[in-house]
Formats: C-alpha cells, structure tokens, sequence
C-alpha cells in the first residue's frame, strides 16, 4: 500500500487528462484489491441465505450491487448508513468501482439512468454518474407515456443482455417512477475443454423432493481442479479465456446444507488437480422478474424503501425512495459453455412525506447442487445458483 501512495503522488505530479489518472488509480486500487485479498462475495451469500431453501435460484450479485451503487451516490445520513452496511459501499466508493471496472474485462456490464421528463435531479449527482459510471441520463414520460418508458428501457436491457432478457418491466410498474437505475450484465464463454456432444446421454436427476426427472447429462473425463470430502464434492470447470470458471458444489444432501461465504472460500481453497469423471446436467434456467425489497429488508436495507429515506444526494427537496427493486437472470449450460445474463431495475418513486492426483475421483451431478460463475484475479461471484430439481 506504501509502494501504491508512492506511485500516485509521482502521478500527480505528472501532467495527465482525467481519464488516463482514473484508469491508473482504479488499476492500483484493484490492484491493492487483489493483495488484500478483498472481494464483492460476502453480498452475495447474505442475498442467498434469503431466499428459499427449496425452489431453483439464479441471480447476479454484481447486477445487484452495481444497480446499488448507482443509487448509494444519492444517499446521505442513515439510508447511506444502511447501503454501506447491506454491500460493503464506501464513502469514496473507489474500491467498487475499481472492481467493477476489472469485471468489465470478463462480462459485459452496462448502466443506465432514466430520469422523468422536467423533473429536476441535482446536477451534482448526474455529473458523479458521468464520471464515475460513463452515465449520460436519458429523459422520459413515465407518468403519460409509461408504456412507451416501459419499451425503451426493456429495449435496453435487452440490447445489453444479446437478447436474454426480454420485455422485464410493465408499464404498470414503471407509471409512477421519477428515475429508474438500471443494471445489465452479459457473460457468454466457451468452457477451455468443450464436451463431446456424442457422449451426452439421457439420464435421471433426483429432485429436492426426491422426485425424479429424465435430463441430458453431459460426459468428460479429464484432470480438473477438484475436491471430495465427507459432505460434497467440488469441481472448478475453466472458461476458454482462463480468466473466469464455473464452480460447482455437489453436497451429499442438499437437505441442512449450509452455503456460506466461509464454506465456500475453504472449499475453493482445497482444490487440487486431479483426475475426474464428470457426469454433468446440460440445462437452462430462467427466472421471472422479482421483487428485491423482501429479501434485503431482512438484511438492514430498510429506510430506502420508506419515506424517511434519505437520498438528498439525489434531489434538493429530499423527495424521493425506492418504490421498486426488480431482478431477472437467465443461464444456459450446454457442451460448448455458458451464457448467463441478469438486469436490475430500481424505480425511484416520490415520498408520501418528506423527512431527513489421486484416484480417478467420480462424479455424477444428478442430485441438486450449488453453481457459480467467478472471476478467477478478483475471486468475485458473477453469477450464483442452486438447482433442485430439472
């Protein structure tokens, strides 16, 4: 960190424009990032250990969190309090937006503002999203037009998902917003060794219910990095670029399995190249659009949802709360590799009152199982998932 400070005062003493001084500092933020050992993870395993234990589950945490981001510039007094507590923002925000920078390198992520038309937003807010997120705002009618505000942002999200994720808000939702922040994430990369589509057969996946279900199950034989102990087996399936992987967790039984940020890091600390006889689903997964709001009230996200919110940042009469948080993911593994896309769309509405080796190890996945698509410099999950049943 010395050898960091050392560097960025040399800098500035250099004549250089602001976009090379912002592409340095975020290179040496990230990488102090990568020396500390410090990751966007521990969100995601707080947003997980809402959701319910039984049903499929997708969603992006960088999505999420990016969508946040935009929304945390906005916040002052206790809803700041509680955005930094809920995703680990800081004050000078340079760590997430160092990282999210870095991802760019991996995935496609892309933001948007949509602020009502004649509706007056601090200019010292939209200037932060230009120069922190590259943000011009876009301008629309949602109160009179709120089917065509619906189309275009849904033409958006689309356009920066390649088409994954289609027609995500209604017109009845967004009637009401005075600003919707929008988050879109794209990831498509072959795995490093494809799978033989010849060797993909018809077989069995025993459901969370412990029903049965006829899937295609792809076949590979070939040295990964994995581990087996007593309660799961891991494997870590690299990406072409060697840059990103998928990890997935095989618990013997799924039923009282804890999935923490914890337990994730050792498992990944475990693993070793060995030998593996894979036996893996070929699927795809969609989720409706939901509702963040339920799941991170639980986790002290709480005035930004109500009329005391405090996003004075965003608007001089202190008027505005998020009316909505909506989510929606997509993932597609088959034998050539995946492609996953999620968008966020937070909807700021007005408030009702203003107020402040080894031996060959074998592996079948034909029972539910935990997935994840990581970014291997940062460790930081793009994609989290469990499947239970097919």
């Amino acid at each position: 960190m010395n050898l960091i400070r050392v560097i960025l005062y040399g800098i500035k003493s250099v004549h250089l424009s602001f976009q090379i001084m912002r592409k340095i500092s975020l290179l040496l933020i990230l990488i102090a990032l990568s020396y500390s050992g410090i990751s966007q993870n521990k969100f995601a395993f707080d947003m997980y250990s809402e959701l319910g234990k039984e049903s499929n589950i997708l969603f992006s945490p960088t999505c999420i969190k990016s969508a946040f981001a935009l929304a945390y510039e906005g916040a002052n007094s206790e809803t700041q309090i509680e955005f930094e507590k809920v995703f680990g923002f800081e004050e000078d925000n340079s760590k997430f937006i160092a990282e999210i920078e870095h991802l760019k390198n991996v995935s496609e992520i892309s933001n948007s503002i949509w602020i009502m038309e004649n509706f007056e937003i601090l200019k010292s807010y939209t200037d932060k999203m230009k120069s922190s997120f590259n943000i011009e705002p876009e301008f629309t009618d949602f109160k009179d037009d709120s089917e065509g505000s619906a189309k275009r942002i849904n033409n958006w999200i689309e356009k920066s998902t390649k088409g994954m994720i289609k027609d995500m808000l209604k017109p009845s939702e967004v009637k009401g917003f005075k600003m919707a922040l929008v988050n879109a994430i794209y990831f498509k990369q072959g795995w490093k060794n494809t799978f033989d589509k010849k060797l993909t057969k018809k077989d069995k996946f025993t459901n969370y219910n412990g029903t049965l279900a006829e899937i295609d199950m792809m076949h590979s034989k070939r040295y990964y990095r994995a581990f087996a102990s007593k309660k799961e087996k891991v494997i870590e399936l690299p990406y072409e670029d060697d840059k990103t992987s998928m990890v997935v967790i095989l618990p013997n039984k799924m039923k009282g399995y804890e999935m923490t940020n914890e337990n994730y890091d050792a498992l990944i600390s475990q693993l070793s190249k060995q030998e593996v006889n894979l036996k893996l689903p070929k699927f795809t997964f969609e989720t409706s659009t939901f509702e963040l709001k339920p799941f991170l009230k639980p986790l002290g996200l709480d005035s930004a949802f109500e009329n005391f919110a405090n996003f004075s940042g965003m608007r001089e009469e202190n008027d505005l709360k998020i009316g909505t948080a909506l989510h929606k993911a997509k993932i597609i593994v088959n034998e050539k590799g995946t492609e996953a896309a999620a968008a966020t769309v937070i909807g700021m509405i007005k408030t009702t009152s203003i107020s402040t080796p080894s031996p060959v190890m074998q592996l079948t996945v034909d029972t539910p199982f935990y997935y994840f698509i990581k970014d291997n410099k940062t460790g930081t999950i793009l994609f989290m998932g469990r499947m239970n049943a097919m």
